[in-house]
């Protein structure tokens, strides 16, 4: 518990628990779960202070270990993410272009915006509004493995004087490109797998139907020459 304590944790965690929306019942966290077995099985197993010790090294690694693993989940979650950010962006575009701020866009769209990713506008908004530092939001922005190239239109746009619209219209317009050739190269890729399978059950049927005949009617043709 006290290496626990002394582990920071990670800003966006805080962000969420302050501004985004409750969803019923509690949830399983495999970070918290983690940082309680990690340090009493250490003691268990090792011994009060051999098991301190060990303890204090072993807790942070485990927890980094467990942010960074990749669930289904999580995958499924980015790929729907990454599915409705043209359109949110479409939408951002046109509310910016009629003259309203950053911190209104984000509002109005996320109340438009199916979850997950009307959670996630939402929740840039209310930083926004409670009067984040927009360097600093862009900047958390743009370490999003998904929501990164939002982030850095707008930092983009921030730092070079350039029109915040025209520059997520082109970021809107990157991601349908970068989505289309995406879907090519599966279909592509879908084409050379299942080449091996196909492979596999016809070869065996035309051994069978192709191949055994023949061999038969030859074994036969030469047992009536002998005879």
């Amino acid at each position: 518990m006290s290496v626990w304590s002394v582990v920071p944790a990670r800003a966006d965690r805080r962000c969420r628990a302050l501004f985004a929306k409750r969803r019923g019942g509690p949830t399983f966290d495999p970070v918290l779960v983690v940082t309680v077995l990690v340090p009493v099985s250490a003691v268990v197993v090792l011994g009060p202070m051999l098991g301190v010790l060990v303890a204090f090294v072993a807790t942070p690694a485990a927890r980094s270990l467990v942010r960074g693993m990749e669930t289904a989940a999580s995958r499924r979650r980015a790929s729907r993410l990454a599915e409705q950010l043209p359109t949110a962006l479409d939408l951002m575009v046109a509310t910016l272009d009629a003259g309203r701020p950053p911190v209104t866009a984000f509002s109005l769209v996320a109340e438009v915006t199916a979850a997950p990713l009307g959670d996630e506008l939402a929740l840039v908004g209310a930083r926004l509004a409670v009067g984040g530092d927009p360097h600093a939001v862009w900047a958390h922005l743009a370490d999003d493995h998904v929501l990164g190239p939002l982030g850095r239109a707008f930092r983009r746009a921030a730092t070079s004087g350039m029109p915040v619209a025209r520059v997520v219209a082109g970021v809107a317009d990157e991601m349908r490109r970068e989505r289309r050739a995406a879907r090519r190269e599966l279909s592509r890729r879908v084409g050379v797998r299942t080449a091996a399978p196909l492979g596999a059950c016809f070869l065996p049927a035309f051994f069978l139907v192709g191949i055994v005949p023949t061999i038969i009617g030859v074994v036969g043709t030469l047992s009536l020459g002998i005879d």
